[in-house]
């Protein structure tokens, strides 16, 4: 199935991009989540139309993001502390929930889809990288220390 995609998606394409994919995906994904639209004539020609306000919108995503990234990239590392046995192994793990409530103290506003957790959730005490993805285009390493709780 022929779909235009309406922002960028990785391993797919840029935005205005006429693609083929398979008609599951794009009926049960790209569609219903307002990234693609189906690629018959009358699209095709509306988009044409409307391509300048999506660039605009796009770039306009993209300022803000990076604006979020540089608030992040200035704390550079957050301390989370948690119950620690032997070993230096933490009773159950600190998650992707753990670090927004941290971030959120620091009044930085994230989304859960924004977190990247590289390894899996954390479980070790030490400083752990953590990656913050706000666009596909804007992305930043930030440490996550682990300490034990007395």
């Amino acid at each position: 199935m022929e779909v235009i995609l309406l922002s960028k998606i990785q391993k797919l394409g840029d935005s205005g991009s006429v693609i083929n994919v398979k008609s599951g995906y794009a009926r049960n994904f790209l569609i219903p989540k307002g990234k693609a639209i189906v690629a018959n004539k009358k699209n095709i020609e509306s988009f044409e139309a409307q391509r300048l306000a999506l660039e605009q919108e796009n770039i306009s995503k993209f300022l803000i993001a990076e604006s979020r990234a540089e608030k992040l990239k200035k704390i550079s590392s957050i301390t989370i502390s948690s119950k620690v046995g032997k070993e230096g192994k933490i009773f159950g793990s600190v998650g992707v929930r753990d670090i927004i409530k941290e971030i959120t103290l620091l009044g930085i506003k994230i989304n859960k889809k924004e977190i990247r957790l590289p390894n899996g959730l954390l479980r070790q005490v030490g400083e752990h990288v953590v990656i913050f993805q706000p666009h596909v285009k804007v992305s930043i390493n930030f440490i996550v220390n682990i300490i034990s709780k007395n």
